[in-house]
């Protein structure tokens, strides 16, 4: 191994003898090398990504020029796109990829996992504020990496404006990163902003169950399995429209809302009409619970399962 290059991926593939072999990605060199190996051996290459076509806007017209013509040769040469969703699929046929090779193939979470243990937390929620100073009507929650790209300082700017006229809603954010520090400045005068720091992913039901809303304000996400998370859960989840998992996961209204991005107006005005009321929250909760019951990993293993059977269909 020499930093991110693997030398011995050939190797491993050779000896390991593969019928097909999965992809994630091509960013890396090892993963360049493991393609390359795949195509001159001819065997069936099924590729796994979370690119979302919404990225690729408003980069410069080289930089896409260069990437279309590696990513059209690639293309042509992938037996089938192991696709996480509509964004997903749409980033492939952006690059070539015709869509009989494009298979759904669900980015999921444990579901089951999350329901239960949130609605176990659910119960004694009230005191588990108390137990931490959350002591708002109506709390967001906010997980994930604090890193520019995810967009928090738009998240506590429109919660700033909204206090104008309510005082009434509280934001706990758990995660940590490089701009945690200059996101704690900001929120400094604002007493209804909380942060929880790293959590264990064990830990996080615990969030999902004390809180009313999620919301997830990234200037982009591939895709966002924090949505699945908090859906599971029962939390309605307020997005920017350029997440991954919003396109498939939310309906407007019905179990969330969707806002521009970098827009503080928009995130604001969604969160008041969010938490109108607590039933209207449990309404908006419920629902999301149920549309994203058909993300699971059966439905993941059954999309992999299609890539593979046309792969081996396709050599008889």
């Amino acid at each position: 191994m020499v930093g991110a290059i693997n030398l011995g991926v050939w190797r491993e593939l050779r000896a390991f003898r593969p019928d097909a072999v999965i992809i994630y990605g091509y960013n890396t060199a090892t993963t360049l090398l493991a393609i390359l190996w795949v195509i001159t051996h001819r065997i069936p290459l099924l590729m796994r990504t979370d690119s979302n076509v919404l990225a690729e806007l408003g980069k410069p017209h080289l930089t896409l020029a260069l990437k279309r013509l590696f990513l059209r040769w690639l293309t042509r040469r992938v037996s089938a796109f192991l696709c996480v969703g509509t964004m997903n699929s749409q980033y492939w046929q952006f690059y070539g990829a015709t869509p009989e090779k494009i298979l759904l193939a669900r980015y999921a979470v444990y579901n089951e996992r999350f329901q239960t243990q949130a609605d176990h937390y659910r119960v004694s929620r009230q005191t588990i504020r108390g137990e931490n100073g959350w002591r708002q009507r109506y709390l967001l929650l906010y997980v994930g990496r604090l890193v520019g790209e995810k967009r928090v300082d738009v998240l506590i700017e429109a919660l700033r404006r909204l206090s104008t006229k309510r005082s009434d809603i509280g934001l706990v954010i758990v995660g940590d990163g490089p701009e945690r520090e200059r996101l704690e400045r900001l929120a400094q005068a604002m007493p209804y902003v909380y942060f929880a720091g790293f959590q264990d992913q064990s830990d996080l039901p615990k969030y999902y169950g004390v809180a009313d809303i999620f919301v997830l304000p990234s200037e982009w996400e591939p895709w966002g399995l924090v949505v699945n998370e908090a859906m599971a859960s029962g939390l309605p989840v307020i997005a920017t429209r350029k997440v991954g998992a919003a396109r498939d996961l939310i309906i407007e209204g019905e179990n969330g809302y969707l806002v521009p991005e970098n827009d503080p107006v928009a995130q604001a005005s969604a969160i008041d009409r969010a938490c109108e009321s607590e039933q209207h929250l449990l309404l908006l909760g419920e629902k999301a619970r149920c549309a994203v019951q058909s993300w699971n990993y059966d439905s993941t293993l059954a999309g992999f399962h299609n890539a593979l059977s046309r792969c081996f269909d396709l050599q008889d």
